[in-house]
């Protein structure tokens, strides 16, 4: 392992930058750097390595028995592989995130919602217009977001609606 020392200029990744870019050792400890400043944007951070990239993996050779024609082998090894790639897939299921979990709980609490207010209200819905008033209760039919109620007015010019993807605040004028 090199030694390093203050003041010298190497590559780091930067936390600001988000990219390996030039950076000054400000502190090192025991030769290793600790704190460095990026010469691109000026932030003194903790140094983080840059980050190594996996070698590619090599295709295993392929081994010809004796007696036997390396096309045939050629061929047997691609479908071993191809065989065994879509075990490799079939087996290890997408991991879901904790924030995608969070997201479809989210719609699925949005989308019920919306259903008990919709369910609630037997009236026609009424188109959607920014100069139209609306009342609380009232069930709109927008251009793009589709049915949704009024759940919420908002002087001077605002309503809040639910829609099934959650609530939006939309323009409206008031009744007097």
């Amino acid at each position: 392992m090199s030694s390093y020392q203050t003041g010298q200029i190497i590559e780091a990744r930067c936390t600001r930058c988000r990219d390996v870019t030039g950076h000054n050792i400000m502190a090192c400890v025991d030769g290793v750097p600790v704190k460095v400043e990026c010469r691109a944007c000026g932030s003194v951070h903790k140094y983080a390595a840059p980050v190594q990239r996996a070698p590619e993996r090599r295709e295993k050779a392929v081994r010809i028995k004796a007696g036997s024609d390396r096309g045939t082998a050629v061929e047997a090894a691609v479908k071993r592989s191809a065989a065994a790639e879509q075990v490799r897939a079939a087996a290890a299921p997408k991991p879901v995130s904790k924030s995608e979990q969070k997201a479809v709980m989210k719609a699925e609490q949005a989308e019920k919602d919306w259903k008990a207010v919709v369910d609630r209200i037997a009236a026609e819905p009424v188109p959607y217009a920014m100069d139209a008033s609306f009342s609380l209760g009232t069930l709109v039919m927008h251009p793009v977001f589709g049915l949704g109620a009024v759940v919420e007015l908002l002087p001077p010019d605002k309503m809040d609606v639910l829609f099934r993807e959650g609530p939006k605040r939309l323009r409206c004028a008031l009744e007097k």
